[in-house]
């Protein structure tokens, strides 16, 4: 018993680190001394929080925002994100090396940099603003850049250095591996920008027209990612017989070793070494929760099935009464009066 006791104990101390930021509310984050180690932050993360508090709580954001895809993305899978509401299981699979632990760096760099371009958009950062190297350069005589266009650029080298600050410590392979999938995520948002525009002119003629450029929606962003994963590269570790630094390689694909590197010609690729363990079952180690308890959907072929999620152990169905509002109506003057409804529904659990 105080063995297990002491196992456990250990594997929540080893698995600390910087992304247990989520785990504290947006006032306590704003609120608290928020550069201190009990947040998971790495000591450079410290000296960086020091120097630039004020970017911190978007920090903070952008990784809870990374966190709420995580989530949508995975909800129907054996593996559904759970690591980011277990604080002990956090280092488990972020330093696994395996394609969860690629999307996860990934995502939450990207998020990270997504925040920080909106806060510098809107105003709520002294140390940036609008990216002004395009203002009022004209395309045509009916095209003009005008508006504030997302200040990219500054947010992705911010959110680069943040999460690259607990790699440089040791610069082992794992640390390779997650500073390779954390750039992947930088340059997802930096080839997501797209341009809008507003119509100028009479009755909408649109005769001349104002653009700037602006981040798509992180949702895209994060639909993007999840593409990556579901191709990522399985690789290992290998010394350049040309320049003696360790490289990657792919394991199952062509690749020739005197030509070409791992971080230029798959540059935006998620790349992982080890195999994802068996998510089905429940092994704190592995960071998995397995399925059991989950909710399944018995009528579905998809992956929410219940013949799927539950890993063919079988899953239990039992009636659940609902209340909600119906039929609402304006009244006037002025509230929405609704009946209240009753329904019955089937609800299904893994066992």
């Amino acid at each position: 018993m105080k063995i297990s006791i002491l196992l456990f104990f250990t594997l929540i101390n080893s698995s600390e680190q910087w992304l247990s930021i989520t785990q504290y509310s947006n006032a306590s984050f704003a609120n608290e001394n928020i550069c201190h180690n009990k947040y998971g932050l790495h000591p450079k993360q410290i000296r960086f929080c020091q120097r630039n508090e004020k970017i911190m709580p978007f920090i903070h954001f952008g990784t809870n925002l990374a966190l709420e895809q995580c989530q949508m993305q995975f909800k129907n899978r054996h593996w559904n994100c759970t690591l980011f509401a277990h604080n002990n299981l956090i280092g488990n699979i972020l330093d696994s090396g395996t394609k969860e632990s690629a999307y996860i760096h990934a995502l939450t760099s990207a998020g990270i940099a997504y925040a920080i371009t909106k806060a510098c958009s809107n105003g709520r950062l002294d140390s940036c603003g609008c990216d002004m190297t395009i203002k009022e350069k004209f395309y045509n005589q009916s095209i003009r850049w005008a508006g504030c266009s997302d200040n990219v650029l500054f947010a992705t080298d911010i959110a680069r250095k943040f999460v690259n600050f607990r790699e440089h410590k040791t610069k082992n392979r794992t640390s390779l591996l997650n500073m390779h999938n954390n750039q992947v995520g930088i340059r997802i948002i930096l080839s997501s920008v797209d341009h809008q525009c507003k119509c100028h002119g009479v009755s909408g003629s649109c005769e001349l027209k104002s653009c700037w450029r602006s981040l798509r929606s992180f949702t895209h962003i994060a639909n993007q990612l999840k593409e990556l994963y579901d191709n990522a590269i399985e690789v290992h570790l290998e010394r350049s017989l040309i320049d003696k630094n360790l490289h990657f390689v792919p394991k199952n694909i062509p690749f020739q070793r005197e030509k070409q590197t791992i971080s230029i010609t798959y540059k935006d690729a998620l790349i992982f070494l080890n195999a994802s363990p068996n998510y089905c079952e429940f092994d704190l180690s592995a960071g998995s929760f397995g399925t059991m308890g989950r909710v399944c959907n018995r009528s579905s072929r998809a992956i929410d099935s219940c013949e799927l999620l539950c890993c063919d152990r079988g899953y239990q169905s039992h009636l659940v009464t609902i209340r909600s509002q119906c039929n609402c109506r304006f009244q006037w003057c002025c509230y929405v009066q609704c009946q209240s409804c009753v329904s019955t529904q089937e609800i299904s659990r893994c066992l």
